[in-house]
């Protein structure tokens, strides 16, 4: 979890009681981003969900997961059970869980889990009062399934089913584009011109998917690429075979390991002494340059009437990504991975603001 206040974070007023809350529901990775007392709380937690068939041994803990018991509410089908969601679920059932990667639709039929999972990670509240705008890939097809599966009250206890029950209300006010947060938070940075079309890359976890927008940023192109996202770099390495012969076990370096290791900066595997800069350094021009390709290919017939190329998703922020874009003429948005889901807080705040 990365608490943090932000210049362009949407305030809530004091009088009203909804929080404008973004939720990107990503394949890899989901983030919400809700503002509470004055502060922007930005939640990300890996897209896994485990049903809880027997109680734990011992209570779980993460600020990338959580623990819910539903007791009543709107979602009959899920009272008197309980779920694991994120880190906790990759600690608990490593194997035999749901990704939310595996098929599209589990996007939204698991949607409510993630949310819960995330204020799970947070201090207790009595009461969570959701003013929620998430975005789809299809909102023709997910549009009236995400409302009907979200929208309502939710009396659950979170860590367990003993713990201090919560209610969480929710209110689906809009179901917008894939990419639409994303386009909104990066036009505020003015890192794009908006008066003319765009073409954005978005680095995801598990995809990578070249997106254009209309002049006014209607959503006219999406469509992910037929190759995997962050995840395909990180196996690449892990089936290095210089990490291989360091492991010695025949089998493949550990995933989450080296995504630890990236994301820290230091590149070293787990506690071990093997540093895996090198191999990052040597496969990620490949990677990157790979998918540069294929998205300049798919997006070729807007390239000349283009005023911005931007990228946004996680996978800009890893080390060197930005400067390679910038090498091909493509601007990196800073904190992108955050991107999309700050951007729908922002369109949830505004529209709050026109019901006051």
């Amino acid at each position: 979890m990365l608490t943090a206040t932000s210049p362009i974070e949407a305030s809530v007023g004091q009088r009203d009681p909804l929080m404008p809350t973004g939720f990107d529901c990503g394949a890899g990775l989901t983030k919400l981003c809700l503002s509470s007392n004055g502060k922007q709380i930005l939640l990300r937690q890996p897209s896994k969900v485990l049903e809880l068939k027997s109680p734990l041994l011992e209570e779980l803990n993460s600020p990338e997961g959580g623990h819910f018991y539903y007791h009543s509410g709107d979602r009959s089908d899920l009272i008197k059970r309980q779920f694991l969601t994120g880190e906790l679920v990759t600690w608990k059932a490593s194997i035999t869980h749901i990704k939310l990667s595996d098929d599209p639709a589990l996007k939204a039929e698991y949607a409510l889990h993630m949310v819960l999972g995330a204020l799970a990670s947070l201090p207790h509240r009595q009461q969570w009062k959701l003013f929620l705008v998430i975005s789809t890939h299809s909102r023709k097809l997910f549009n009236d399934r995400l409302k009907q599966l979200l929208t309502g009250n939710h009396i659950v206890s979170f860590g367990g089913q003993n713990k201090p029950e919560s209610k969480v209300t929710i209110s689906l006010e809009a179901v917008v584009p894939e990419g639409a947060g994303s386009y909104s938070y990066t036009k505020r940075l003015n890192l794009l011109d908006s008066s003319t079309q765009v073409i954005a890359i978005d680095l995801g976890t598990s995809t990578v998917i070249p997106q254009v927008f209309d002049p006014g940023g209607k959503l006219i192109y999406h469509q992910p690429l037929e190759i995997g996202g962050c995840i395909d770099l990180l196996e690449a390495i892990a089936c290095d075979v210089e990490l291989l012969q360091y492991l010695g076990t025949g089998k493949a370096g550990n995933v989450e390991l080296i995504r630890q290791g990236i994301e820290g900066g230091e590149f070293n595997y787990g506690s071990g002494k093997f540093n895996f800069r090198h191999l990052y350094a040597r496969i990620v021009k490949t990677w990157l340059g790979h998918r540069l390709r294929l998205a300049f290919k798919t997006t070729q017939q807007w390239r000349d009437a283009a005023g911005s190329v931007v990228a946004w998703g996680g996978g800009t922020q890893m080390p060197g990504i930005a400067r390679m874009l910038a090498t091909q003429s493509v601007t990196a948005v800073p904190s992108g991975c955050w991107a999309n889901a700050i951007g729908l807080q922002t369109i949830a705040a505004a529209l709050l603001a026109r019901r006051s």
